[in-house]
């Protein structure tokens, strides 16, 4: 079963075993139902229905809430704790419930499943749309959302500009000596650039015999 996919499937389903609705021979129930998108609380009575649902996402954390003679029943309450879009906090109850301990674990790991189904998605929207600028523009965004973006998530690299190999011609005293002061002045600064890499040993004796043919 795909948690959180675009098809819902129902993956439990429970009434309560409360006082009213064993007195009322089941005319007034409490019927709940937990889907791979929400989980379902229904009211049933005489001509009358109504029906709440909480997105798997804004749910929080479950806890199991149990008297001596509900465990004795092997009933209890579920205690769902919510955080709505806009930040309010409640709790929605499964009352009086079967097994109850087995439907919250059922709920946890089932939201569990909603979460990394939904940190998946946004990973895969920020590849795409990296991709997609990347192709536009050559540029890899480097925020989505507040989500940081990962270049080699995207399967791409940004291309930075091309390096420029130093020209170790360029890089020599230009050979304008006149006199013997200024011969040695080059030949030290030609043996400073050999010294560090810049120019060639073939490029500092061919250097040298210049400056020293001038003499």
């Amino acid at each position: 079963m795909t948690v959180h996919s675009g098809h819902e499937q129902t993956i439990w389903e429970g009434e309560s075993r409360n006082v009213t609705a064993r007195a009322t021979g089941g005319r007034f129930t409490l019927h709940y139902r937990l889907t791979t998108h929400y989980l379902y609380f229904e009211t049933g009575g005489i001509g009358l229905t109504k029906q709440e649902q909480v997105p798997l996402i804004s749910v929080q954390d479950v806890d199991v809430s149990q008297t001596l003679l509900q465990k004795r029943q092997r009933i209890g309450n579920v205690l769902v704790h919510i955080v709505r879009a806009n930040g309010q906090r409640e709790t929605a109850v499964l009352d009086s419930i079967l097994e109850p301990s087995q439907v919250r674990d059922l709920i946890n790991h089932t939201v569990h499943q909603v979460r990394i189904a939904a940190h998946q998605r946004q990973i895969d929207e920020a590849r795409d749309l990296g991709t997609h600028r990347y192709e536009h523009t050559g540029q890899i965004p480097q925020t989505l959302g507040g989500h940081p973006q990962l270049a080699a998530a995207a399967g791409q690299l940004q291309p930075g500009p091309p390096v420029q190999q130093p020209n170790s011609l360029q890089a020599t005293p230009a050979v304008q000596a006149t006199t013997p002061e200024q011969v040695m002045a080059l030949l030290r600064q030609l043996g400073e650039l050999r010294d560090a890499g810049v120019v060639s040993p073939e490029e500092f004796e061919a250097k040298k015999k210049d400056l020293l043919d001038r003499l």
